[in-house]
């Protein structure tokens, strides 16, 4: 394992962002590693110069995007499907499957739109979404997710982190679980991939999504979708082009889909953004990210330690799970006036450490801070001295 003060220190040494903020939002969108930056760069300038007489080179960069993605999660190349975003992955699966009336799909009450409304949408079909209920802090686990499945519950989808609450649930009883009830799993890794290891393999998991640019560090419209090998005649390919044909060519006559799961890809990539991508999953795995004993998990969650302990000493409330192997890298922040002044005081303040250079975000009536490996003891003082600061103007 990589020291996590080395990682610190090498991490952020390719995050151009660090000179100016602390950046504190890498649950929202974060910053690009400058490599990734450099690949932009270098397919604007090709495009611009040369054309399409580079479209090998650029082909050949996002095929190694490909292998990288497959490498993060522990899959096969063949099971890595390019998407624009973690909704296209989830769509591609609500959609994909072959549903019967009466079937049934359990999510947690507290998910991201994306990862309710594609299930919600399939009532039409005559498909049941059931809410699970979660704890006050989003907690649940597998025995409290089992409660509302049964016999005719055909695939349970959970985010592996909390996009508000931070909560981290234990996948691997999860999908033991969902497994041993004849249930499929989908994961919705956005949260967590690039920040903590996962193996699709070990887990069982039988379908996964996330974009790149929260804890992957690249840039919007570039995400993976993986669907175990055995479940790729499971989903009726959607959207399928030209980019889904065996022969990836240009025949009107050619109806034979790849054997991959890069059959669900359809047309053009965003090569640009696929590019980039590349370089950010190059740079996290150069630093252990997907080793079961990940430094750079440890400088995350070292850093969520020591950003609540700064916090309660001086006075606000922090919102992180109670147990250690549920946290993330996202803590919600509270304080005694603005929680009796609602929602809008929390974006006030969110706005004030903006004009500080610090970058926040605003979820489910709390200041949210996300902290990425990169991140350092600077960071977040900077956080601390400005809500003081804050607090003290509003006083």
């Amino acid at each position: 394992m990589i020291d996590p003060t080395n990682i610190r220190q090498r991490l952020r040494q390719n995050m151009p962002i660090a000179e100016k903020y602390a950046y504190l939002d890498h649950a929202a969108v974060a910053p690009l590693p400058a490599s990734s930056a450099d690949a932009i760069q270098l397919f604007a300038h090709q495009a611009t110069h040369e054309g399409d007489t580079r479209w090998l080179d650029w082909a050949a960069a996002v095929q190694k995007t490909r292998q990288l993605a497959a490498q993060m999660v522990g899959a096969e190349e063949s099971e890595i499907a390019l998407v624009s975003n973690t909704t296209q992955g989830i769509g591609l699966v609500a959609e994909g499957l072959h549903w019967k009336a009466g079937d049934n799909v359990v999510v947690p009450e507290n998910e991201f739109p994306s990862n309710l409304l594609p299930w919600r949408n399939l009532a039409r079909l005559g498909v049941q979404l059931r809410l699970a209920k979660v704890g006050p802090n989003g907690q649940f686990d597998a025995s409290s997710l089992a409660e509302y499945m049964d016999s005719r519950t055909r695939l349970l989808s959970v985010s592996w982190v909390g996009f508000s609450s931070g909560f981290r649930c234990n996948l691997e009883a999860i999908s033991r679980m969902a497994h041993q009830r004849g249930c499929l799993l989908f994961v919705d890794a956005i949260q967590g991939l690039g920040a903590f290891p996962l193996n699709v393999k070990s887990l069982e998991i039988d379908f996964l999504a996330a974009d790149s640019h929260k804890w992957m560090l690249g840039p919007e419209g570039a995400g993976i979708l993986f669907v175990k090998q055995e479940n790729l005649n499971l989903l009726q390919p959607l959207g399928i082009g030209w980019n889904s044909l065996a022969s990836a060519g240009f025949d009107p006559n050619s109806v034979v889909l790849k054997s991959t799961a890069a059959r669900y890809e359809g047309g053009s990539n965003n090569t640009v953004g696929m590019m980039a991508f590349g370089r950010s999953l190059a740079l996290l795995l150069e630093l252990g990210c997907n080793q079961p004993e990940s430094g750079l998990q440890s400088a995350i969650l070292e850093n969520v330690t020591e950003l609540s302990r700064m916090l309660l000493e001086r006075d606000f409330l922090v919102s992180v799970p109670q147990q250690p192997e549920n946290r993330s890298g996202i803590i919600g922040i509270r304080w005694a006036e603005a929680e009796m002044l609602g929602e809008s005081h929390y974006l006030q303040a969110r706005k004030f450490l903006l004009n500080q250079n610090v970058v926040t975000s605003v979820r489910a009536g709390k200041l949210r801070a996300a902290t990425h490996a990169y991140n350092n003891s600077d960071d977040h003082r900077r956080l601390i001295d400005g809500l003081v600061e804050f607090r003290k103007t509003t006083n």
